[in-house]
């Protein structure tokens, strides 16, 4: 009994430590942009950027969205209009958003060789509930002008409780604030959310681009939502197609559960790309004059000027979307979100987490089975 009862035991433990994680998921190669769909507008009402986001059909014919010979997804803004001495003028750029929803309990995985930045420059790579900020946003990639440490955040709806991000964890990142409050409140103008900047020079922008570029990955899970950051010669062997988190490094950023409930305060969420110009971000005149008050006065001075925008783009790899319960199924988004992330005045970001809380991290049919299997072996010692 004692031995068949250890054997159990022995099944159990290896079940749990052996999660698997399955592809939910795949924007890759040459059908990269059919996961997406182009949310055209012929302004930006929500950032106020000086751009035109362009519908598919004349953002493929104005070749800002194509994937190269390597198989590489390209995004990028309009660089060779001439816009000068026009104050009104827009540059056309591209705003994606999937097709499928992201449910709790998924690891994205990005892996991209060049980001877009420069003087005016406003990427982002983040999530968005259909509701915003009620379903919340995570703030994956995201950063403006010429800066070079990536920020991560979160944003919460005022109706979801309290959410920040708890002291003390266990991350390489430093919060911008303290407390680090992740709830917004658009009608007080209270919308930048929790911030983490990540600890390298190479997480964003030149430093990125220059350096090969990297990977990112989020999870969303029960114990909160975790951000990493891993520089080209550091990426974890597999991530790309059996993603192991309890082999990852220490997060970026962590926001653990007990502070902020990832199953309540978010809900399904649509994946966004984009590239926006100027805006509440970039455009703020305390953010350009950081890094741009000595090429120009101002942030719009330069959006007439084509050559400003060189390295708008993203050349991206892939991006996966990974769940480690096979009965997690993609939802399919009905109408677009009521408001777009509010990507707002100062990038959000927050807390990483220990291996230690992920490595405890299982399915629950996986831990059903193996528990199912240890109570019938151990009754048959009986």
């Amino acid at each position: 009994m004692i031995s068949r009862q250890f054997v159990a035991l022995a099944t159990l433990a290896t079940a749990v430590g052996a999660q698997q994680y399955h592809l939910s998921m795949d924007f890759s190669g040459p059908n990269f942009f059919e996961g997406f769909k182009y949310n055209e507008s012929a302004i930006d009402s929500n950032n106020f950027g000086n751009v035109h986001f362009l519908g598919q059909d004349q953002a493929l014919a104005s070749n800002l969205t194509f994937v190269d010979s390597n198989g590489h997804a390209i995004i990028k803004v309009d660089n060779t209009t001439n816009g000068a001495g026009d104050i009104t003028f827009g540059r056309n750029t591209v705003y994606l958003m999937s097709n499928d929803l992201m449910s709790i309990g998924s690891l994205l995985v990005f892996d991209a060789n060049h980001i877009p930045f420069g003087c005016s420059v406003w990427p982002a790579l983040f999530t968005q509930g259909q509701q915003w900020p009620e379903q919340g946003e995570i703030d994956i990639v995201e950063q403006v002008n010429r800066a070079t440490k990536n920020q991560y955040s979160l944003h919460a709806g005022s109706t979801a409780g309290t959410c920040m991000q708890a002291d003390n964890t266990n991350q390489t990142g430093t919060p911008t604030a303290t407390p680090n409050n992740c709830t917004v409140v658009p009608e007080n103008n209270q919308n930048t959310g929790c911030v983490v900047q990540d600890a390298s020079d190479n997480s964003f922008g030149s430093g990125f681009n220059s350096n090969g570029g990297g990977v990112y990955a989020t999870l969303w899970d029960e114990n909160g939502i975790t951000m990493w950051f891993w520089e080209r010669n550091s990426v974890p062997s597999g991530i790309d197609t059996n993603p192991d988190t309890t082999k990852f490094s220490t997060p970026a950023a962590f926001f653990p559960a007990s502070g902020c409930n990832p199953s309540t305060v978010f809900g399904p969420q649509i994946i966004t790309l984009y590239i926006d110009i100027c805006g509440a971000f970039a455009g703020n005149d305390q953010v350009f004059q950081q890094t741009c008050g000595s090429v120009a006065p101002n942030c719009s001075a330069l959006v007439g000027d084509p050559a400003n925008y060189a390295d708008a783009y993203w050349d991206i790899n892939y991006l996966r979307v990974f769940t480690t319960n096979t009965s997690t199924a993609t939802v399919s988004p009905g109408q677009g979100p009521t408001a777009t992330g509010g990507d707002s005045t100062s990038p959000s970001s927050g807390d990483n987490g220990g291996n230690s809380a992920l490595s405890l991290s299982v399915s629950g049919t996986t831990m059903m089975s193996a528990l199912a299997l240890f109570l019938g072996v151990a009754a048959l010692g009986l």
